[in-house]
């Protein structure tokens, strides 16, 4: 016989947990691509569907840079966290 219950409580766990992960690694893409805000609300370039596409030098504000760091460290975090959970080797109970 199939529990159920137990069957919906994994499925939850796992939905919930993947859309977690997922939106700290689309944090940690958004904070990475926030520019330096210079106020004047111009582009200084060609526009980003241009064929000559080469950035050579990103300029990001440090707070976001260091944001989304910690979002993407804390997503990898967390995979890993599930990857332990899973395999029974890694744990000792």
């Amino acid at each position: 016989m199939i529990d159920w219950m137990a069957f919906v409580t994994v499925f939850g766990a796992a939905l919930g947990s993947s859309v977690f992960v997922v939106a700290l690694y689309s944090l940690g893409i958004r904070f990475l691509a926030t520019p330096v805000a210079d106020g004047s609300g111009a582009s200084n370039g060609p526009a980003r569907d241009d064929e000559e596409d080469d950035i050579e030098e990103a300029e990001h504000p440090r707070w976001a840079t260091s944001l989304a760091y910690l979002f993407f460290g804390l997503a990898g975090l967390a995979a890993v966290a599930g990857v332990f959970l899973i395999v029974p080797a890694l744990h000792p109970w």
